[in-house]
C-alpha cells in the first residue's frame, strides 16, 4: 500500500515553486484559467478521500488484535488473553458498556435483616430453659441461641431483661384472623382481630384449611402450609356415608397394590400394562394421598364409639388422622395412642355423663393429662375459636394460654401444657419443622412476656413473627395503660362501677 502523501505529490503539476509564485504574481488570471485552480480542487478531493480511507484502515487495525483473528467469537471466556491494542478498542468498550448495563438492570442485593432478643429467660420447649440468653435471627430465621452471642452491626435489639421468652403460640383451630383461601390474597393485615390475637401471643393459626402466620402489616411469608388436611365424615349418624368412605378407600388401596405389582413385573415383562388411573381424581386423589401418607385426615369425633371407629379406620388403612373435640378421649386413650391418632381438644369443654350407658361417658378436666400419658399428641384450643369482644371473657381465642392452664388443673404438667399450644400444636398441623419451638434453623416467631405464660396476670410485651416485631405493648392502645411498668401487684381502684380505664397512679 503506497503512502497517501506520495500519491498526492504525483497528482500535483510538475512546476517549480518559484515559477508558480512568479507566474501568479505576473498574471494571476491567466494562471487560473490555465488549470491551476481546477487541478488544485481535484487534489483536494483526492486528499480527502485518501484521509477517509486511511482513517478506516487505522480503525480496523486498532480493533484487530495482533495475535487474534477479527472473527473472534463473542462467547470466548473472559480469561482469554488479549493484547493492549484490543483492550483499548471499540469492541472492549462495547463489552464494558454491556456489562455496566447488565449490572445496572440487576436489583441490588437486599441487606441482611438481623434481630436479637437479649437477656431473657428463654424457654426453647424442645431443649433446656436458658437464663439471660440471646435469640438471634437473620432474615427471619433463628441462627443462634445462647448466652454471650455477639451481635452483628445494624442488628435490631429487643431487651428482654427480667422477661420470659417463648415460641409463638399456635392456634390449631381459628376463625376470623385471616381471610378466605388463599389467605395471603384475602386477609386484612391491619384488622383488629389479628392485632388482638398478636397481643395474646398467637403467631400461627389454621385459616380454613391453610396454616398461615399473623404477619401484621404485610402478606409476605404469611402462608405456611396450604391444604393441611383432608376432611372426612365418619359419624355414626350417617351409616351409608361411612360405608361409602370405606368402599372408596378400599378401591384406592387395591389400585396402589396393583401399581406395586406392576412395578415388580415390568422388568420381566415389558408388555405389562399399568393399572388404569383415569378415575383417580377429586376425592380419590385425596384418598390416595392419605393412603400414601402425603396428607392427614381430619375427622370430627366426640364420643367413645366414634373415637373407637376412627382409630379402627386409621389402623385398617394405615393413614394419619387428627380428631377434633374428643371430649371422651380419656375413655379410649390407650387405643388412640397405639394407632397414632392426634387430637385437638378443649380442656374446659363440659359434657355431662350419659346415664343410658353403663360405662364412663362425658367430659373430664383430666382429659388432656390422660391422653398425654397414653402418647397422644395434643393441641389445645378454647371453646370459641375466634377473637370476640362479647360474651364470657376468657373463653375465646385471646385466652389460648389460659385454656392450656386449665389442662394443668386437670393434672398436666406446666411444660406439657405449654407444648399443647406450641410444638405439639405445630405437630398436629404438620408445621413443626418451622415453628413451635426455639431452635436454630426454625422461623423466628417469639413471644416476650412479663411473667409465666400460663399465669392469668401475664401480659405479652412483644410478639415477633418472621424476625419482625409485629406487636409492641407500649406502642399499642390495647393494653399500654395496663401495668405499663410491668408491676405484678393487683391495685385497688377507688371506684367500683363504672371502672375507669386509667391505671391508678401511685
Amino acid at each position: 500500500m503506497s503512502h497517501p502523501l506520495r500519491t498526492f505529490v504525483r497528482l500535483l503539476p510538475r512546476r517549480n515553486p518559484t515559477g508558480l509564485h512568479s507566474g501568479l504574481i505576473q498574471n494571476p488570471k491567466s494562471k487560473i484559467q490555465n488549470g491551476w485552480l481546477p487541478a488544485l480542487g481535484v487534489c483536494l478531493r483526492v486528499l480527502c478521500a485518501l484521509a477517509l480511507a486511511n482513517g478506516a484502515a487505522l480503525a480496523q487495525l486498532a480493533t484487530q488484535p495482533e495475535s487474534q483473528p477479527v472473527s473472534r467469537p463473542a462467547s470466548q471466556p473472559a480469561t482469554a488473553p488479549t493484547t493492549t491494542r484490543a483492550a483499548s478498542g471499540p469492541a472492549t468498550a462495547t463489552a464494558a458498556t454491556t456489562a455496566a448495563t447488565t449490572t445496572a438492570t440487576q436489583p441490588a442485593k437486599e441487606k441482611d435483616r438481623f434481630l436479637a432478643v437479649v437477656n431473657g429467660r428463654v424457654h426453647t420447649l424442645t431443649g433446656p430453659t436458658l437464663e439471660r440468653a440471646t435469640v438471634l435471627s437473620r432474615n427471619g430465621v433463628i441462627t443462634a441461641i445462647g448466652p454471650g452471642i455477639p451481635l452483628p452491626p445494624d442488628c435490631e435489639v429487643v431487651d428482654a431483661a427480667g422477661l420470659q421468652v417463648y415460641p409463638g403460640l399456635i392456634a390449631a383451630v381459628a376463625s376470623g384472623l385471616h381471610g378466605g383461601s388463599p389467605p395471603q390474597d384475602t386477609t386484612d393485615v391491619y384488622s383488629l382481630d389479628m392485632l388482638i390475637a398478636l397481643a395474646g401471643g398467637i403467631t400461627t393459626a389454621l385459616s380454613g384449611n391453610d396454616v398461615a402466620k399473623l404477619t401484621f402489616g404485610t402478606t409476605q411469608e404469611m402462608l405456611l402450609k396450604p391444604n393441611a388436611f383432608v376432611s372426612l365424615n365418619y359419624t355414626t349418624r350417617n351409616p351409608l356415608e361411612r360405608a361409602q368412605l370405606r368402599a372408596d378407600l378400599e378401591r384406592v388401596r387395591n389400585y396402589l397394590r396393583d401399581l406395586q405389582k406392576h412395578e415388580r413385573e415390568k422388568d420381566a415383562n415389558k408388555d405389562a400394562k399399568p393399572p388404569d388411573k383415569e378415575w383417580l381424581k377429586d376425592k380419590y386423589e385425596n384418598y390416595r394421598k392419605l393412603l400414601q401418607r402425603e396428607a392427614v385426615a381430619l375427622i370430627g369425633a366426640h364420643r367413645t364409639q366414634e373415637l373407637r371407629d376412627v382409630a379402627e379406620l386409621a389402623g385398617t388403612f394405615g393413614f394419619d388422622v387428627v380428631v377434633r373435640s374428643a371430649y371422651e378421649g380419656w375413655t379410649v386413650a390407650p387405643l388412640l395412642g397405639r394407632t397414632g391418632v392426634r387430637a385437638v381438644i378443649t380442656p374446659r369443654e363440659t359434657r355431662y355423663p350419659d346415664e343410658r350407658f353403663n360405662r364412663p361417658t362425658g367430659s373430664s378436666i383430666e382429659n388432656a393429662r390422660i391422653l398425654r400419658d397414653a402418647g397422644v399428641t395434643l393441641a389445645v384450643v378454647p371453646e370459641t375459636p375466634s377473637v370476640t369482644l362479647w360474651g364470657l371473657a376468657g373463653r375465646d381465642l385471646l385466652q389460648l394460654n389460659l385454656e392450656a392452664a386449665f389442662s394443668v388443673r386437670g393434672g398436666l404438667s406446666n411444660e406439657d401444657a405449654l407444648r399443647t399450644i406450641t410444638i405439639d400444636a405445630a405437630r398436629v398441623l404438620g408445621v413443626d419443622s418451622r415453628v413451635g419451638s426455639l431452635e436454630v434453623g426454625k422461623d423466628a416467631d417469639l413471644v416476650v412476656c412479663d411473667g409465666d405464660l400460663l399465669h392469668y396476670m401475664t401480659l405479652v410485651r412483644y410478639t415477633i413473627v418472621n424476625g419482625r416485631v409485629v406487636y409492641d405493648k407500649s406502642k399499642e392502645s390495647l393494653y399500654a395503660h395496663i401495668r405499663p411498668a410491668g408491676e405484678r401487684e393487683v391495685p385497688d381502684f377507688d371506684d367500683q362501677w363504672p371502672r375507669r380505664l386509667e391505671w391508678p397512679a401511685k
